[in-house]
């Protein structure tokens, strides 16, 4: 299994193609209201088994496997690992320390509001990307463009959803956020899936690759 590494688009596409294929099985499940333990249609998915956001624990660890044993993997996959877990130590630990020092909020059900601190939180998402590349800079490349093919189907089906008017979670809004403009919904909904989600996809799939690469047991260097 050992050679040259594999492509990114080759290794990502079986993966895309699945991922797609749960977004739409997703969408049917809940405009046919299955189950919400399946396919719940609350604001942010509440979790439901029918999500695309639990591939990237699995992707990333066959990522990882993949690179690793074709001759793509880190150097140290113990320090790809340490790294990519700073990675997300860093963005969730300078969320929490923005949050004290009242640079970023976040309204909820029980305290609703515009939200602050945008910028704060852009800048510690682009933080947490460039550790991930450093601790293994093509699992990350190849996590951002995985993350690229999975949200775009998700953008097609949040548009459909709200030119149709459509009562799945793809339309719904977190609690304590007030509605956007008129016409503007699209882009509001649209915003995470361009920014928050590929960045959660680099970060947990960076992990989850670096975790691959110690389990394969064939450590190459890139």
């Amino acid at each position: 299994m050992d050679g040259k590494p594999p492509r990114i688009l080759s290794l990502v596409l079986i993966p895309a193609l699945i991922t797609l294929a749960l977004t739409v099985l997703r969408l049917v499940a809940e405009l046919r209201d299955w189950d919400p333990l399946l396919a719940g249609n609350e604001a942010g998915g509440g979790g439901a088994i029918l999500g695309i956001s639990w591939l990237i624990f699995v992707f990333g660890l066959w990522f990882g496997i993949r690179l690793q044993r074709g001759g793509g993997g880190p150097a140290s996959p113990g320090r790809a690992l340490a790294l990519s877990l700073l990675a997300i130590a860093v963005l969730i630990g300078g969320f929490l320390a923005c949050q004290a020092a009242g640079l970023i909020w976040i309204p909820d059900a029980e305290h609703p509001g515009e939200p602050r601190g945008t910028p704060y939180f852009v800048g510690l998402m682009v933080l947490g990307v460039l550790i991930a590349l450093v601790a293994w800079r093509r699992a990350a490349l190849t996590l951002l463009v995985y993350a690229i093919l999975a949200r775009v189907p998700v953008l097609a089906v949040t548009w459909l959803a709200v030119e149709n008017g459509w009562d799945t979670h793809y339309v719904k809004l977190a609690p304590g956020f007030p509605p956007p403009p008129a016409g503007e919904l699209f882009t509001f909904l649209a915003t995470p899936q361009v920014t928050f989600w590929p960045t959660a996809t680099i970060l947990l799939g960076t992990v989850m690759a670096s975790l691959g690469a110690l389990l394969s047991g064939r450590p190459k260097a890139s």
